[in-house]
Protein backbone atom coordinates (compact mmCIF):
# COMPACT_ATOMS: atom_id res chain seq x y z
CA UNK A 1 0.00 0.00 0.00
CA UNK A 2 2.05 2.88 -1.31
CA UNK A 3 0.80 6.96 -1.76
CA UNK A 4 2.52 10.15 -2.06
CA UNK A 5 0.98 10.65 1.66
CA UNK A 6 3.38 7.96 3.20
CA UNK A 7 6.70 6.18 2.47
CA UNK A 8 5.75 2.80 4.03
CA UNK A 9 4.66 -0.31 2.41
CA UNK A 10 1.78 -2.04 4.73
CA UNK A 11 1.43 -4.86 2.21
CA UNK A 12 4.75 -5.60 2.34
CA UNK A 13 5.03 -5.45 5.99
CA UNK A 14 1.77 -7.53 6.41
CA UNK A 15 4.00 -10.14 3.86
CA UNK A 16 6.91 -9.77 6.20
CA UNK A 17 4.54 -11.02 9.78
CA UNK A 18 2.64 -13.82 7.65
CA UNK A 19 6.26 -15.85 7.50
CA UNK A 20 6.71 -15.40 10.82
CA UNK A 21 3.20 -16.26 11.72
CA UNK A 22 4.06 -18.89 14.21
CA UNK A 23 6.11 -16.09 16.57
CA UNK A 24 2.94 -13.56 15.97
CA UNK A 25 0.34 -16.79 17.42
CA UNK A 26 3.16 -17.41 20.29
CA UNK A 27 2.66 -13.64 20.95
CA UNK A 28 -0.86 -13.97 20.53
CA UNK A 29 -1.03 -16.38 23.12
CA UNK A 30 1.11 -14.12 25.86
CA UNK A 31 -1.40 -11.32 24.84
CA UNK A 32 -4.85 -13.32 25.50
CA UNK A 33 -3.11 -14.77 29.34
CA UNK A 34 -2.60 -11.24 29.42
CA UNK A 35 -6.44 -10.32 28.83
CA UNK A 36 -7.63 -13.30 30.66
CA UNK A 37 -4.99 -12.06 33.47
CA UNK A 38 -7.32 -9.07 33.85
CA UNK A 39 -10.51 -10.51 33.38
CA UNK A 40 -9.85 -12.95 36.19
CA UNK A 41 -8.02 -10.58 38.72
CA UNK A 42 -10.88 -8.02 38.26
CA UNK A 43 -13.51 -11.12 39.25
CA UNK A 44 -11.68 -12.09 41.86
CA UNK A 45 -11.46 -8.36 43.18
CA UNK A 46 -15.25 -8.02 43.05
CA UNK A 47 -15.85 -11.58 44.64
CA UNK A 48 -13.42 -10.36 47.51
CA UNK A 49 -15.52 -7.32 48.29
CA UNK A 50 -18.61 -9.29 47.85
CA UNK A 51 -17.54 -11.95 50.20
CA UNK A 52 -15.91 -9.27 53.24
CA UNK A 53 -19.49 -7.49 52.88
CA UNK A 54 -21.44 -10.35 53.12
CA UNK A 55 -22.50 -9.35 56.49
CA UNK A 56 -23.67 -5.82 55.09
CA UNK A 57 -27.03 -5.27 54.02
CA UNK A 58 -26.61 -5.00 50.27
CA UNK A 59 -23.09 -7.19 49.58
CA UNK A 60 -22.82 -6.14 46.20
CA UNK A 61 -22.80 -2.64 46.81
CA UNK A 62 -18.71 -3.45 47.30
CA UNK A 63 -18.54 -5.26 44.31
CA UNK A 64 -17.54 -2.08 41.93
CA UNK A 65 -14.32 -1.15 44.29
CA UNK A 66 -13.35 -4.29 44.60
CA UNK A 67 -13.45 -4.85 40.74
CA UNK A 68 -11.77 -1.59 40.19
CA UNK A 69 -8.69 -3.06 43.02
CA UNK A 70 -8.43 -6.10 41.65
CA UNK A 71 -7.85 -4.66 37.94
CA UNK A 72 -5.76 -1.82 39.15
CA UNK A 73 -3.42 -4.79 41.10
CA UNK A 74 -3.45 -6.59 37.47
CA UNK A 75 -2.18 -3.20 35.72
CA UNK A 76 0.17 -2.50 38.52
CA UNK A 77 1.45 -5.91 37.41
CA UNK A 78 2.03 -5.80 33.77
CA UNK A 79 3.53 -2.61 34.32
CA UNK A 80 6.27 -4.20 36.56
CA UNK A 81 6.55 -6.79 33.87
CA UNK A 82 7.13 -4.88 30.55
CA UNK A 83 10.26 -5.80 30.73
CA UNK A 84 9.91 -9.34 30.46
CA UNK A 85 7.01 -8.47 27.29
CA UNK A 86 10.05 -6.43 25.78
CA UNK A 87 12.59 -8.92 26.05
CA UNK A 88 10.42 -12.51 25.58
CA UNK A 89 8.26 -11.12 22.60
CA UNK A 90 8.55 -7.62 21.03
CA UNK A 91 12.54 -7.95 20.59
CA UNK A 92 11.58 -11.26 19.08
CA UNK A 93 9.43 -10.13 16.28
CA UNK A 94 11.86 -7.28 15.49
CA UNK A 95 14.99 -10.11 15.31
CA UNK A 96 12.99 -11.82 12.84
CA UNK A 97 11.81 -8.98 10.99
CA UNK A 98 15.91 -7.67 10.85
CA UNK A 99 16.70 -11.29 9.26
CA UNK A 100 14.07 -11.44 6.78
CA UNK A 101 15.41 -7.46 5.71
CA UNK A 102 18.29 -9.27 5.04
CA UNK A 103 16.86 -11.62 3.14
CA UNK A 104 17.96 -14.42 5.28
CA UNK A 105 15.67 -17.38 5.86
CA UNK A 106 13.72 -17.96 9.18
CA UNK A 107 12.56 -21.30 10.32
CA UNK A 108 8.87 -22.29 10.23
CA UNK A 109 6.76 -24.22 13.21
CA UNK A 110 8.20 -23.73 16.69
CA UNK A 111 11.92 -23.96 16.02
CA UNK A 112 10.93 -20.32 14.64
CA UNK A 113 10.11 -19.36 18.20
CA UNK A 114 13.47 -20.96 19.89
CA UNK A 115 15.65 -19.43 16.28
CA UNK A 116 14.02 -16.01 17.46
CA UNK A 117 14.79 -16.27 21.20
CA UNK A 118 18.67 -16.81 20.45
CA UNK A 119 18.45 -13.54 18.22
CA UNK A 120 17.61 -11.64 20.83
CA UNK A 121 20.34 -13.25 23.75
CA UNK A 122 22.72 -12.98 20.96
CA UNK A 123 22.23 -8.85 20.50
CA UNK A 124 21.23 -8.33 23.79
CA UNK A 125 22.41 -10.87 26.34
CA UNK A 126 20.66 -9.17 29.45
CA UNK A 127 17.07 -8.10 29.70
CA UNK A 128 17.96 -4.96 31.78
CA UNK A 129 20.84 -3.98 29.01
CA UNK A 130 17.41 -4.07 26.73
CA UNK A 131 15.15 -2.63 29.00
CA UNK A 132 17.55 0.40 29.39
CA UNK A 133 18.45 1.27 26.21
CA UNK A 134 14.98 1.28 24.93
CA UNK A 135 13.21 3.35 27.76
CA UNK A 136 16.65 6.01 26.52
CA UNK A 137 15.62 5.94 23.31
CA UNK A 138 11.73 6.16 24.09
CA UNK A 139 12.58 9.50 26.31
CA UNK A 140 14.94 10.73 23.68
CA UNK A 141 12.28 10.56 20.88
CA UNK A 142 9.27 11.91 23.11
CA UNK A 143 11.75 14.79 23.49
CA UNK A 144 12.63 15.61 19.53
CA UNK A 145 8.95 17.17 18.59
CA UNK A 146 9.64 19.81 21.44
CA UNK A 147 12.68 21.05 20.10
CA UNK A 148 12.27 20.23 16.25
CA UNK A 149 8.45 21.73 15.99
CA UNK A 150 9.24 24.60 18.38
CA UNK A 151 9.04 27.70 15.66
CA UNK A 152 5.69 26.27 14.59
CA UNK A 153 4.29 25.96 18.43
CA UNK A 154 5.30 29.33 18.69
CA UNK A 155 3.03 30.91 16.51
CA UNK A 156 0.59 29.42 17.91
CA UNK A 157 0.96 32.42 20.64
CA UNK A 158 -0.89 29.73 22.94
CA UNK A 159 1.69 27.92 25.52
CA UNK A 160 -0.63 25.55 26.34
CA UNK A 161 -2.18 24.05 23.32
CA UNK A 162 1.69 24.54 22.26
CA UNK A 163 2.75 21.99 25.09
CA UNK A 164 -0.21 19.94 24.61
CA UNK A 165 0.66 19.53 20.83
CA UNK A 166 4.01 19.01 21.77
CA UNK A 167 3.27 16.67 23.93
CA UNK A 168 1.04 14.66 22.03
CA UNK A 169 3.54 14.31 19.21
CA UNK A 170 6.34 13.41 21.50
CA UNK A 171 4.29 10.41 22.28
CA UNK A 172 2.88 9.58 18.80
CA UNK A 173 6.93 9.85 17.92
CA UNK A 174 8.17 7.75 20.61
CA UNK A 175 6.14 4.60 19.20
CA UNK A 176 9.34 4.74 16.97
CA UNK A 177 11.28 3.08 19.67
CA UNK A 178 11.07 -0.60 18.24
CA UNK A 179 12.40 0.50 14.64
CA UNK A 180 15.17 1.85 16.38
CA UNK A 181 15.90 -1.41 17.69
CA UNK A 182 15.41 -3.25 15.04
CA UNK A 183 18.02 -1.01 13.23
CA UNK A 184 20.63 -3.10 15.65
CA UNK A 185 19.76 -6.16 14.89
CA UNK A 186 19.56 -5.68 11.05
CA UNK A 187 22.97 -3.90 11.01
CA UNK A 188 24.96 -6.46 13.11
CA UNK A 189 26.63 -3.37 15.04
CA UNK A 190 28.54 -4.57 17.91
CA UNK A 191 27.22 -1.23 20.38
CA UNK A 192 23.59 -1.29 20.04
CA UNK A 193 23.70 2.07 21.84
CA UNK A 194 25.68 3.74 18.80
CA UNK A 195 23.42 2.44 16.75
CA UNK A 196 20.82 3.48 18.40
CA UNK A 197 22.39 6.92 17.70
CA UNK A 198 22.61 6.62 14.23
CA UNK A 199 18.87 5.93 13.95
CA UNK A 200 18.45 8.99 15.96
CA UNK A 201 20.13 10.66 14.33
CA UNK A 202 17.99 9.96 11.01
CA UNK A 203 14.68 10.94 12.72
CA UNK A 204 16.70 14.46 13.30
CA UNK A 205 17.47 14.53 9.48
CA UNK A 206 13.67 13.13 8.47
CA UNK A 207 11.98 14.29 11.46
CA UNK A 208 8.94 16.00 9.53
CA UNK A 209 8.85 12.92 7.31
CA UNK A 210 9.22 9.60 10.00
CA UNK A 211 6.53 11.77 12.32
CA UNK A 212 4.14 11.87 9.38
CA UNK A 213 4.56 8.09 8.61
CA UNK A 214 4.64 7.32 12.31
CA UNK A 215 1.38 9.30 12.72
CA UNK A 216 -1.20 7.04 9.71
CA UNK A 217 0.95 4.00 11.47
CA UNK A 218 -0.94 4.78 14.45
CA UNK A 219 -4.50 5.46 13.13
CA UNK A 220 -3.77 1.71 11.72
CA UNK A 221 -3.10 0.85 15.17
CA UNK A 222 -6.01 2.75 16.99
CA UNK A 223 -8.44 1.44 13.67
CA UNK A 224 -7.49 -2.08 13.92
CA UNK A 225 -7.78 -1.88 18.27
CA UNK A 226 -11.54 -0.05 17.28
CA UNK A 227 -12.48 -2.45 14.86
CA UNK A 228 -11.53 -5.49 17.49
CA UNK A 229 -13.33 -3.98 20.20
CA UNK A 230 -16.96 -3.78 17.92
CA UNK A 231 -16.54 -6.82 16.89
CA UNK A 232 -15.48 -8.52 20.30
CA UNK A 233 -18.14 -6.49 22.02
CA UNK A 234 -20.92 -8.10 20.61
CA UNK A 235 -20.45 -12.15 21.76
CA UNK A 236 -18.79 -10.48 25.34
CA UNK A 237 -22.23 -8.40 25.81
CA UNK A 238 -24.10 -11.71 25.31
CA UNK A 239 -22.17 -13.82 28.01
CA UNK A 240 -22.40 -10.80 30.30
CA UNK A 241 -26.64 -10.64 29.71
CA UNK A 242 -26.64 -14.27 30.79
CA UNK A 243 -25.22 -13.28 34.22
CA UNK A 244 -27.20 -13.64 36.90
CA UNK A 245 -25.56 -10.17 37.86
CA UNK A 246 -25.02 -6.95 35.31
CA UNK A 247 -21.57 -6.01 35.39
CA UNK A 248 -22.10 -2.42 34.07
CA UNK A 249 -19.05 -0.85 32.30
CA UNK A 250 -16.69 -3.35 33.11
CA UNK A 251 -18.57 -5.60 29.46
CA UNK A 252 -16.87 -2.27 27.69
CA UNK A 253 -13.65 -2.63 29.83
CA UNK A 254 -13.28 -6.32 29.00
CA UNK A 255 -13.97 -5.58 25.32
CA UNK A 256 -11.02 -3.35 25.05
CA UNK A 257 -8.95 -5.49 26.92
CA UNK A 258 -9.43 -8.50 24.60
CA UNK A 259 -9.50 -5.71 21.59
CA UNK A 260 -5.44 -4.82 22.66
CA UNK A 261 -4.74 -8.29 22.30
CA UNK A 262 -5.32 -8.32 18.73
CA UNK A 263 -3.54 -4.86 18.44
CA UNK A 264 -0.97 -6.30 19.89
CA UNK A 265 -0.54 -9.53 18.27
CA UNK A 266 -1.74 -8.42 14.83
CA UNK A 267 -1.52 -4.69 14.31
CA UNK A 268 1.25 -3.50 15.95
CA UNK A 269 3.79 -5.79 14.26
CA UNK A 270 2.48 -4.62 10.98
CA UNK A 271 2.95 -1.12 12.05
CA UNK A 272 5.96 -1.65 13.67
CA UNK A 273 7.64 -3.83 10.47
CA UNK A 274 6.23 -1.26 7.98
CA UNK A 275 8.29 1.73 9.98
CA UNK A 276 11.11 -0.24 10.52
CA UNK A 277 11.37 -0.75 6.04
CA UNK A 278 10.97 2.63 6.12
CA UNK A 279 13.96 4.03 8.64
CA UNK A 280 15.80 1.04 7.05
CA UNK A 281 15.66 2.72 3.53
CA UNK A 282 16.20 6.51 5.21
CA UNK A 283 19.38 5.09 7.07
CA UNK A 284 20.49 3.50 3.98
CA UNK A 285 20.63 6.82 2.15
CA UNK A 286 23.21 8.27 4.58
CA UNK A 287 23.27 9.90 7.98
CA UNK A 288 23.73 13.83 7.87
CA UNK A 289 27.02 14.45 10.32
CA UNK A 290 25.29 17.66 11.34
CA UNK A 291 22.39 15.38 12.85
CA UNK A 292 25.07 13.22 14.46
CA UNK A 293 25.96 15.84 16.37
CA UNK A 294 22.71 17.03 17.04
CA UNK A 295 22.13 13.98 18.77
CA UNK A 296 24.84 13.80 20.89
CA UNK A 297 23.96 16.86 22.42
CA UNK A 298 20.28 16.29 22.69
CA UNK A 299 21.34 12.88 24.21
CA UNK A 300 24.49 12.88 25.27
CA UNK A 301 24.48 9.25 27.15
CA UNK A 302 24.31 7.46 23.69
CA UNK A 303 28.01 9.53 22.84
CA UNK A 304 28.96 7.54 26.54
CA UNK A 305 27.88 4.35 26.37
CA UNK A 306 29.58 4.52 22.43
CA UNK A 307 33.03 5.54 23.32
Amino acid sequence: MEDEMWDFNLLAATRIIEKSMPFVLYRLLVCLAVAFAYVFMTAAGAGTAIGLGSLSQNPTAFATAGALAGFIGCAFLMYKLRGNFLYNIKAGNLALLAEQSKGQPIPEGKAQIDYAKQLVVQRFPSASGLVELDYTIKQTLQKLPEACLASSLNKLNNPGLSGALSWIAGRIFAANHQAVLAWHFFSGADNAWQSARDVLAVHIQHFSRLLKNRLYLSLFELLGFATGFAVLLIPIKSITDALPVSIGLWQYVFAAAFAWTLKAAFFEPIAQAAMAQTVFTLIEQGIDPDSKMEISRKAPIFSQHSN
